[in-house]
């Protein structure tokens, strides 16, 4: 793999893909070179990728990121695809070449390398601000500012929702996107949240108000975003988030936290306290070069779940109650004081099997929910394909909770300048609402797949 363009963490035993392990590529490949076996050119996930003569592998047909997005033969990434336009080198490389630069990064990875380098989730986000503002990067953006645009919909989104379209399914998972995308369109496009990812959202905001803020065109700005997932790659390729009319896409390369930790850690200066880096623009653009990074009431995954049913009982009052039905599946129900009804229910479902039982359900018709968290991993965006991986079951285990804890330990806010940034972007662009929402459409399958969990 030294010659293949991979950081040492994107290889195949790190990631964890929905699609079993002996699936090959369906895409019809083809090289130039002559084989004495004539073979269909293969991509196996974990399979160590064999040797070719340098020849050979110049003449070799790529896949890019859209094609494998595009492709109706996975269920999500495929392990081997070539992504070398989702790599720490093309970050890199996007910094040096672009005017201005802005790096996103989520809360759930600064906490993952926190717990890894026994280290507070500060000094962290302090150490990664500090990497990248000496590389050239303009802004460090904490993720959690567009959760707040992501929030602030989530009610109005469920009320618009009629009760035959429910249970209305959150967005924010991009695993559960392509899932419902190339598995069960009819069934699950119509009720996934039209709401952006914080992602997506941040997409927007860096390039179609930031960059105009600062005096630039989107083509003149790249962004890159730091993640828990690597499913956020493909995320970042999808047609529906590019500047309208342009192949400009809102988010020009994502990496893992586990890239991330591989290459901070090489980096010897960012482990000196050194003096702090001088900051400007506003606090939203800048918490992390001082080390404020924020979290959300209801876990690690985001909190969405939790945010309907605060904003039902605030408007509606109600008794909350909350059952843990297994280690990945809680339900939330909200029930009328006066009768005892339940007048709301809100459930969190993680992981492919939990997922498909609800598949299942809503085939039958028996799934009575009105709204659903839902996360492709089990555990969470916490545990998500691109966080900090350890050896043991046990220790996996022990380390998973504490980057539960030291999330839910974060403080909360940014409300106000959600708000105040809201108000600055209706004023230059009336029509800002269309980029906090996307859509979906069902990929047409001609493979059959057996899928077991």
């Amino acid at each position: 793999m030294e010659d293949s363009g991979f950081s040492g963490v994107v290889r195949l035993s790190n990631v964890s893909d929905f699609i079993a392990p002996n699936l090959d590529c369906i895409v019809p490949l083809e090289t130039r070179v002559v084989e004495k076996k004539k073979e269909e050119p293969q991509v196996n996930i974990r399979q160590k990728k064999k040797q070719r003569p340098v020849d050979e592998e110049k003449k070799s047909v790529k896949i890019s990121l859209a094609d494998c997005l595009a492709c109706n033969g996975c269920i999500t990434t495929a392990e081997t695809v070539l992504v070398e336009e989702q790599s720490i080198g093309r970050l890199l490389e996007g910094i040096k070449n672009f005017p201005m630069a802005v790096i996103t990064v989520s809360p759930q990875s600064i906490v993952s390398i926190a717990v890894k380098l026994q280290k507070t989730s500060e000094e962290v986000a302090i150490r990664i601000a500090r990497y990248f503002k000496r590389r050239g990067v303009k802004y460090v953006i904490d993720s959690s500012f567009a959760r707040k645009f992501a929030h602030s919909l989530l009610s109005e989104e469920l009320e618009s929702t009629p009760s035959t379209s429910r249970p209305l399914l959150s967005s924010a998972c991009p695993g559960l996107v392509c899932y419902a995308e190339k598995s069960h369109g009819k069934l699950l496009i119509p009720r996934i949240s039209k709401i952006r990812s914080p992602q997506a959202i941040c997409g927007a905001l860096v390039k179609e108000f930031l960059a105009r803020r600062e005096g630039f065109e989107p083509s003149d700005v790249f962004h890159a975003a730091v993640m828990p997932c690597f499913d956020k790659k493909l995320e970042a390729s999808r047609e529906q988030l590019k500047i309208d009319g342009t192949e400009i896409r809102e988010t020009d390369c994502v990496i893992s936290t586990a890239e991330l930790l591989e290459e901070i850690s090489k980096d010897e200066e960012g482990n000196e306290n050194g003096e702090e880096e001088k900051t400007n623009g506003d606090e939203w653009m800048t918490s992390l070069d001082r080390g404020v990074i924020v979290g959300e009431d209801g876990g690690a995954s985001g909190g969405y779940a939790e945010r309907v049913v605060k904003d039902f009982v605030e408007k509606n009052g109600g008794v909350v109650k909350i059952e843990r039905l297994n280690k990945n599946m809680y339900s939330m129900k909200v029930e009328s004081p006066e009768s005892g009804e339940v007048v709301l229910h809100v459930s969190k479902v993680y992981g492919f099997r939990n997922i498909q039982n609800l598949v299942r359900k809503m085939r039958m018709k028996k799934e009575k929910t009105d709204y659903v968290e839902i996360m492709a991993c089990p555990g969470g965006c916490a545990n998500g394909g691109g966080q900090i991986k350890y050896e043991t079951m046990g220790e996996r285990e022990k380390r998973l909770e504490d980057v539960e804890n030291q999330y839910e330990k974060l403080p909360r806010g940014m409300n106000e300048w959600m708000e105040e940034v809201r108000k600055e972007w209706e004023h230059v662009d009336k029509d800002y609402r269309r980029l906090l929402f996307t859509d979906y459409k069902p990929v047409e399958t001609n493979v059959s797949q057996n899928l077991k969990w």
